[in-house]
């Protein structure tokens, strides 16, 4: 399990919402999280590696901005078809 101090944004100037989570594994740039299973998702912008220990004892804090979830979808989801696509349905 890795404990993440999430930073989550919903718009530029937002001031955001910050939390602890625990998570699987770290998140890495580029992948999406969610706050819950029915929120909104976030693309990860950075990550920062806490010394341990840190206060909280957190493994990293983690930023992320308000993805649009069905354009995610859209344009990377399983059914994307062409050069490069590894698998999608039919």
């Amino acid at each position: 399990m890795a404990k993440v101090f999430l930073h989550t944004y919903d718009a530029p100037g937002d001031p955001g919402r910050n939390e602890g989570r625990d998570f699987l594994r770290l998140p890495v740039v580029g992948e999406y999280v969610a706050r819950e299973s029915t929120g909104p998702w976030y693309q990860v912008t950075l990550v920062v590696h806490c010394p341990s220990p840190f206060d909280g004892g957190y493994d990293a804090e983690v930023y992320a901005r308000k993805a649009d979830s069905a354009g995610v979808l859209r344009h990377d989801g399983p059914w994307k078809k062409g050069p490069g696509v590894v698998a999608s349905f039919d």
